[in-house]
């Protein structure tokens, strides 16, 4: 795992994959900032933490039996209160073993404003093969 001067910021993708694994489009979108941009995998653009609560609470019922496992794998401090990070997402069960879906790597940007460490920009990548 990368490490960061932030140890925050790892609590906050493991809480990122709490919220994932237990299907919570709240307590995803709860990362974002109101103003974040985020694209998903499929290239789908989406602007703000509602919209992103609204995105999840649509897919989930597609997204039902799907968990993962998140790992931080490189960090950027770019300013002291701005920090990006390389995710690497491996789909695993319900029980926590590995799968053959696909895998995914995100990178996160995370800013620290009044409301602590947020998500102000991010996008989800599918890794080939």
């Amino acid at each position: 795992m990368a490490e960061t001067a932030h140890p925050e910021i790892h609590a906050l993708v493991r809480s990122l994959e709490d919220a994932f694994n237990d299907h919570d489009p709240v307590a995803l979108g709860g990362h974002f900032a109101p103003d974040a941009l985020w694209t998903n995998a499929a290239g789908r653009r989406i602007r703000g933490r509602e919209a992103f609560v609204a995105f999840g609470r649509e897919v989930a019922p597609r997204l039902a039996d799907a968990y993962a496992r998140y790992e931080v794998v490189d960090a950027l401090e770019v300013r002291p209160d701005v920090v990006a990070v390389h995710v690497a997402q491996t789909p695993v069960d319900a029980g926590g073993e590995v799968t053959a879906a696909p895998r995914a790597s995100a990178v996160y940007v995370f800013a620290r404003g009044e409301r602590g460490w947020e998500i102000v920009v991010g996008q989800n990548t599918v890794v080939a093969g």
